[in-house]
């Protein structure tokens, strides 16, 4: 399931905004303020239908103060949430401001989740319920305070079995969730430990334990062996010859590693039977995809998080000209696919095809699309700031030039 379209109306500071995806990447920019939060936040209380579906999972809904707009000191009669899927699946989400018979006169016609809630049944729901194999579509949305992971002191509370359905618990709240992910790791690795041993097998391998693995050593080439550690509980990896607990690793590492851990978990709790869990179809969002990663990794982690998860559906907001800079290599390395290529950096470049991309500036009261269809380049408006500097840079060094003259 990959989303097409989202619209809001009277959502927070938006009177009314439509926006469309692409297949593979939409990347939202702009300014503090401008509203590229808010369209996460949209688009995750629309997918939350989805998990409140399911039984054991609580999805999201409307805030109950805030969420609708407010302007000159009146509230708006409601908020409106409409998404469309790519196979045509629509549906609409909808808080009024009270029940008086003034606000339901005010109210639009809505689509309801009829067609969703249908879909799901389906789907998802009669083929579980009968024992038949089914996928399910992972969502989650990863907010800026992802840096800050959640570990377990201890095992108490540790559940023995883990449900399909665990993969979309809490996956939309923008809050940080690496400690179900942890708990599911050590079950995991227990588990492949106690068939090892049944087998007399040390080289058998957990698939869905080997998808996490898998997705940690993709993303990172300098970490490898992600182990469960006690007295203490931790997560350790093996990193520039020594065995760090993840806690020590920089918040770079942190950020980034939580998210992959998380993200390639889920992919396997939702499609254990898949024989690449983390080929299954998802949707991502991350507000801030660039938070405290060094410029080198900026430049990286578009194109690793394209190729570790290729059928998921990133949605991402940004700052920072690198991932940019980078999503415009991305594009270019489309266009000559089927040339002779031979530096080896390029080579090494995954190809996006431009048709699967989206790119906005978000502006105060408006949003402008930045991606020329037929140069398949976005343009890099957050340039102009490190333009800015260098003007003031070459003034102030023309005027120490010639006071030396």
């Amino acid at each position: 399931m990959k989303i097409k379209t989202l619209q809001l109306e009277n959502f927070r500071a938006k009177t009314l905004l439509s926006i469309d995806f692409g297949l593979r990447l939409t990347v939202l920019m702009g300014e503090n303020g401008s509203g590229k939060t808010t369209i996460l936040d949209g688009l995750a209380i629309g997918l939350g239908v989805v998990p409140m579906r399911l039984p054991g999972v609580v999805g999201i809904n409307f805030k109950k103060r805030g969420d609708i707009r407010q302007a000159e000191g009146r509230v708006a009669p409601y908020t409106r949430v409409a998404l469309e899927t790519i196979d045509g699946l629509v549906w609409d989400r909808m808080q009024k401001r009270d029940q008086s018979r003034t606000t339901a006169k005010s109210l639009p016609s809505r689509i309801g989740t009829s067609l969703i809630d249908r879909h799901i049944d389906e789907w998802i729901l009669d083929p579980h319920n009968r024992g038949d194999t089914f996928d399910l579509p992972v969502f989650v949305f990863y907010g800026v305070s992802r840096a800050l992971l959640d570990l377990p002191q201890n095992r108490k509370g540790f559940p023995k079995a883990h449900d399909r359905f665990e993969a979309l618990a809490g996956a939309l709240t923008a809050t940080t969730r690496f400690k179900s992910a942890f708990v599911w790791f050590y079950n995991k690795e227990n588990e492949e430990i106690r068939l090892q041993r049944e087998r007399k097998s040390f080289d058998f391998r957990l698939k869905e334990l080997d998808a996490v693995r898998s997705a940690m050593t993709r993303m990172f080439t300098d970490i490898s062996d992600p182990q469960v550690k006690l007295n203490p509980l931790r997560l350790t990896v093996q990193h520039g010859g020594q065995t760090l607990d993840i806690a020590q690793l920089s918040d770079g590492y942190k950020t980034l590693l939580g998210l992959v851990i998380d993200l390639s978990a889920r992919m396997a709790i939702a499609n254990p039977h898949l024989d690449d869990p983390l080929s299954a179809e998802a949707v991502v969002m991350i507000d801030e995809v660039d938070l405290h990663l060094h410029p080198a990794w900026q430049r990286r982690i578009i194109g690793d998080l394209l190729a570790t998860f290729p059928n998921t559906q990133f949605i991402l907001t940004t700052h920072s000209p690198y991932v940019v800079g980078s999503i415009n290599n991305h594009l270019k390395r489309d266009r000559i696919k089927k040339r002779t290529i031979d530096d080896p950096v390029a080579q090494k470049l995954l190809a996006l095809d431009p048709s699967q991309v989206a790119a906005y500036l978000m502006q105060k009261g408006h949003m402008e699309s930045l991606l020329d269809q037929d140069l398949g380049l976005i343009d890099d408006r957050l340039l102009e700031q490190f333009n800015a500097m260098a003007r003031v840079y070459e003034t102030m060094r023309d005027i120490e030039w010639a006071h030396k003259a």
